[in-house]
């Protein structure tokens, strides 16, 4: 059952990372009004999203597991801050309270997700 578990984790992780680098790639108008006016969005999604890409390539091999869950989980902590944001800026990207609330739930199961993994598989 564990390695069920692990290998279910190893999917979601690779997954929304590898899907969610594409897509920051590839629709980055899409994410733009979550970025912070005072950066520049365009640069920073780009960034984003290959930092996505090379996390969820690390989640697949076993040798950079680990590396990849902790990295998983600390940019998904990263990324809260932006969907708490939508509760208190003038014009929310996702309006409050009922998707900004399944965001924020969706990112603290995503931390646990990554940290569960990083205990699970760390040398």
């Amino acid at each position: 059952m564990a390695k069920l578990v692990d290998r279910g984790l190893v999917v979601v992780v690779a997954f929304v990372m590898i899907a969610g680098g594409l897509a920051h790639l590839a629709a980055t108008e899409g994410f733009a009004p979550l970025v912070p006016p005072f950066l520049p969005a365009v640069p920073v999604l780009y960034a984003a999203g290959l930092v996505q890409i090379a996390i969820g390539l690390a989640a697949i091999w076993p040798r950079t597991r680990a590396l990849g869950a902790l990295a998983f989980a600390a940019l998904c902590a990263a990324y809260l801050p932006l969907h708490l944001w939508d509760y208190v800026r003038p014009d929310p990207v996702f309006a409050p309270p009922v998707a900004a609330t399944v965001r924020v739930i969706v990112q603290l199961l995503f931390i646990w997700a990554g940290l569960t993994l990083w205990r699970r598989t760390r040398p």
